[in-house]
């Protein structure tokens, strides 16, 4: 617990407006009904009288404002006036610390407990007790016993309320307080997450093409130059594609390129892509073409490459991958088989971020997505998406 609150918890914009609304409106009410009670009675108090205890009162009010900003300085010298008012005698030989406006003290002693360190806190809940036993003291002389004694009781209870009222208000604040900073640290989390998801999206896939078609372009480059020479140029353009990706999502230039939204047709060039002498890749499209929102093309193609990837990945060559997307009334199911190749790849079977990641991505559209071990080798990746009620026209099939 810190030794003091920021200006965040006791400044007039975030805390003042309904604590000054709660001082004015005792000031409009408790201020009058004082007055009032210093020239009425079997003995009123004399003019001077008056005037010092109606300077006294306005001044206690005026604290209980200041307290909403400067809380110790303004309930320091409400306690120096509650002193004074505690020493002079009001109508009736009644002490003045025992008129309406003396409540506005109370105001200023929660102000501390709201706004500073529970020691603190705890201080003023001392002092105001000390205070009620001085005025209680003060008015033995001209009450019975049984009357002195339920005034102490009296005085301590309404220094106790305020010293509560503090304390749960201070308690709801912490609690919001932690509210916000829970919410921040989960805004913090999910970008850290979606810049990881995003990063893995773009780097591990390219980079699994490069290896691949890199690997190939060094086998053949002299039993088959051209193949060879294919290969490499599908390195160069993979990892071009992927450092602008990259200065896309941590943003390195202001101007640097996004990525942009997707068409179907990607899909089938990322299928080509991984096309090489030791990869087989077939894309195939069934049915009448409809349309997908943005957010969906994108979590579509992010989930077929990151299938693709984790096929070549982790299975040794020759390695065969189908992509089928069969359209429906309703929805868009895109499946990616491999055949499990001659093996299992020297890659190690990793974290699972990807597959998190990509199921992440699906579901935040409203898709699904399943993975499951195909027969007798391999893996199916299915990932179903809903679709726009408005059909385009199929271009073909690939």
């Amino acid at each position: 617990m810190p030794e003091t609150r920021s200006a965040a918890g006791g400044g007039w914009r975030s805390i003042g407006r309904p604590d000054v609304l709660l001082a004015a409106a005792l000031t409009i009410v408790l201020l009058p009904s004082s007055l009032l009670a210093l020239v009425q009675g079997e003995r009123p108090a004399g003019t001077p009288l008056v005037l010092t205890l109606t300077l006294l009162f306005a001044v206690l009010h005026a604290l209980s404002f200041v307290a909403v900003r400067l809380p110790l300085a303004a309930f320091a010298v409400a306690s120096g006036v509650m002193v004074a008012l505690a020493v002079l005698p009001g109508a009736d030989g009644v002490p003045a610390a025992m008129y309406p406006s003396s409540a506005a003290y109370l105001l200023c002693l929660a102000q501390v407990v709201i706004q500073r360190s529970r020691l603190l806190g705890l201080g003023a809940l001392a002092v105001g007790v000390l205070g009620a036993v001085i005025i209680t003291v003060r008015a033995m002389a001209g009450f019975e016993p049984q009357v002195v004694w339920g005034m102490l009781v009296g005085l301590i209870a309404l220094v106790c309320v305020a010293w509560v009222i503090g304390m749960l208000q201070l308690l709801r604040r912490q609690h919001a307080d932690d509210r916000d900073r829970a919410r921040v640290q989960q805004a913090i989390a999910e970008e850290r997450m979606r810049i990881n998801r995003d990063l893995h999206d773009v780097v591990a896939h390219s980079m699994t093409v490069m290896i691949a078609q890199a690997e190939v372009g060094r086998a053949y480059v002299r039993d088959d130059p051209e193949a060879s020479a294919r290969a490499m140029s599908v390195v160069v353009d993979t990892g071009r594609d992927a450092l602008r990706g990259m200065r896309g999502i941590v943003g390195v230039e202001a101007d640097a390129p996004r990525e942009p939204v997707p068409e179907i047709d990607v899909i089938s060039a990322d299928v080509e892509g991984v096309r090489s002498i030791e990869t087989a890749a077939a894309f195939v499209e069934e049915g009448k073409r409809g349309e997908l929102d943005a957010a969906a093309r994108i979590a579509l193609r992010h989930a077929v490459r990151e299938a693709l990837t984790n096929a070549i990945r982790h299975t040794a060559a020759p390695r065969r991958i189908e992509v089928r997307m069969q359209w429906s009334p309703e929805h868009v199911e895109t499946t990616v088989i491999d055949d499990g190749g001659a093996g299992a790849g020297d890659e190690s079977p990793g974290a699972g971020i990807g597959l998190i990641g990509m199921a992440e991505r699906v579901r935040s559209v409203g898709g699904t997505t399943t993975a499951l071990p195909a027969e007798p080798a391999g893996w199916i990746v299915r990932i179903e998406l809903p679709r726009i009620h408005a059909d385009t026209r199929m271009d073909g099939t690939t």
